[in-house]
């Protein structure tokens, strides 16, 4: 009866140990949403960090995505992520318009003028960078990275926008409020347009002067309908990968090594590839194309940002205290 019982005992602590053995090794699971189709760009760079992820992580922590607004449309990802109703998104910076002004930064045209400068400001050291960054995690959502997409030039017809004088008087397409702001103090017409309709937009005259990324120009053809594209790069577009605050703590110390380290190593390569494809669509616009490619002079782009300095100091002013703060870091820099 005795070695009945040992027996019984022993079974049941191997039994024991290893349900604790399986539960020390049960994968964790973070759930990311995404707007995005999976061929997107964008969403290639986070099935990049999920593979990178779940490799380092010898499969104890997965990542799974659900592209396409299966679950959430763009402007609804803060607050999701944020409430912990999913671990993870991608969401356009200037959602957070509304809770972070400061995340308007970077739309304001010209005050980041230059791809190096973009990247700069968007290095995780930087103060503009970290500002940000402290004041979303305030919000219960962590940015773990950024995704580059490119600066935004201005398009026209019969003849190139060289100066802010150029703008006078002109239907101008707009993305965002502090752009439409700066149309507004140099004289012209802002419009708002969206992306998708611009083609359209251009070949009725709805505006004089459109607004696009460089590799938009070309995936769009919009190189059909203007005539030429002016290398003013006066804003940025960027998304952010955020994670819920509480989600990110429940993780080991080890997995979030592993999770930075990845976001970093997919967040560089992105941008070095955001800025060849640039590259390799001006090329294309200036070789393939009749379009001229407008290149401007240092002393051309100083009279842009000249003229967009009331821009910068009304959102500076009327943004709050980081914004002020963003704003006087950028133009250090």
């Amino acid at each position: 009866m005795k070695s009945f019982f040992k027996l019984v005992a022993g079974a049941g602590l191997a039994i024991s140990l290893m349900g604790t053995a399986g539960t020390a090794t049960a994968a964790q699971t973070l759930r990311f949403t995404s707007q995005l189709p999976a061929k997107h760009v964008l969403g290639q760079n986070i099935e990049a960090f999920r593979t990178l992820v779940e490799e380092r992580s010898k499969g104890e922590l997965k990542i799974e995505i659900y592209d396409s607004g299966q679950l959430y449309k763009g402007n609804e990802v803060p607050q999701a992520v944020s409430s912990g109703a999913i671990d993870m998104g991608i969401v356009e910076l200037g959602v957070y318009g509304g809770t972070v002004p400061a995340a308007g930064a970077f739309a304001v045209p010209f005050l980041f003028p230059s791809d190096e400068a973009i990247r700069k400001a968007t290095s995780p050291d930087n103060a503009v960078r970290k500002g940000i960054d402290n004041a979303i995690l305030e919000t219960g959502a962590r940015v773990i990275w950024w995704q580059a997409y490119g600066a935004v030039q201005m398009l026209s017809k019969k003849g190139p926008i060289r100066s802010p004088a150029d703008l006078k008087n002109k239907k101008v397409r707009v993305l965002s409020k502090p752009i439409g702001s700066f149309i507004d103090d140099v004289g012209g017409v802002p419009i708002v347009i969206d992306g998708a309709e611009q083609v359209l937009a251009y070949q009725r005259g709805t505006v004089d002067v459109g607004m696009s990324g460089t590799t938009a120009t070309q995936s769009r053809h919009m190189y059909e309908v203007m005539d030429y594209i002016t290398m003013t790069n006066h804003s940025a577009v960027e998304f952010l990968v955020i994670m819920n605050d509480k989600s990110w703590n429940k993780l080991s110390p080890e997995l979030q090594d592993i999770v930075m380290q990845s976001a970093r190593e997919v967040e560089t390569e992105l941008r070095n590839s955001v800025e060849q494809q640039n590259l390799d669509a001006k090329t294309f616009l200036q070789n393939e194309t009749s379009m001229e490619v407008v290149d401007l002079t240092p002393e051309e782009i100083e009279a842009w940002r000249k003229a967009a300095e009331p821009t910068m100091k009304r959102f500076a002013e009327e943004s709050g205290e980081l914004a002020r703060q963003v704003v006087e870091a950028a133009l250090a820099q």
